[in-house]
């Protein structure tokens, strides 16, 4: 009976697999098309890159958003990206939301979708049956999800505050950047961080 149990398993797990190489082989994501006009980066394909992901266009946009720490605009297939953008930049940015909503947590098959329990939102995989809640950059390091104090980063400043302070979002949080100008990307050093808010002061404008 034992015996009968574990066979039964491997052939389900061969289905499994079977189902998920399936699916791999039918995402077949194609490279960005990547174009520069002046500061700003274009993705020309990025409406092609969406509809084999299969997930809402305003919560990818809003994930590469907060990680870019720059705004962006859906026009039509083209992405617009308000600051230059390298195609590995982008590709890390674009693999991290793979990992994180996409790929199955247990047999990596890309076949899943995102389900809304409660509060929480749950990877449904539709491959082997599993759910598990979302975890925020699973497979990424510490630091490439938040920022530290004392340590550098670069950011474009997005509006003006009251004050006159300058103001950027990156990766979720608020920087305020004194003796700075609306539209300008410059390096930051962070002097003090607090909940989801950042002190930072200006050490290289981008040229």
């Amino acid at each position: 009976m034992v015996q009968e149990n574990y066979e039964a398993l491997l052939k389900r797990g061969e289905k499994i697999l079977s189902k998920s190489n399936k699916n791999m082989d039918r995402l077949r994501i194609p490279d960005p098309d990547i174009i520069y006009e002046g500061k700003v980066t274009i993705v020309r394909n990025f409406g092609d890159m969406l509809s084999l992901i299969n997930r809402d266009p305003r919560h990818i946009t809003k994930f590469l958003m907060g990680e870019l720490g720059i705004g962006l605009t859906l026009n039509g297939k083209r992405l617009i990206i308000n600051r230059k953008v390298t195609l590995e930049e982008f590709m890390s940015k674009m693999n991290m939301y793979m990992d994180t909503f996409v790929m199955c947590y247990e047999c990596n098959s890309p076949d899943t979708e995102l389900q809304k329990v409660g509060r929480t939102t749950v990877l449904v995989c539709k491959a082997c049956g599993a759910q598990h809640p979302i975890r925020l950059g699973r497979e990424s390091k510490e630091n490439d999800t938040n920022i530290e104090e004392g340590k550098q980063y670069t950011i474009q400043i997005t509006s003006i505050g009251p004050s006159g302070e300058g103001r950027g979002i990156f990766r979720g949080y608020n920087i305020f950047v004194p003796g700075v100008k609306k539209g300008e990307t410059v390096k930051v050093l962070i002097k003090k961080i607090r909940k989801n808010t950042a002190i930072a002061e200006v050490v290289d404008r981008e040229k």
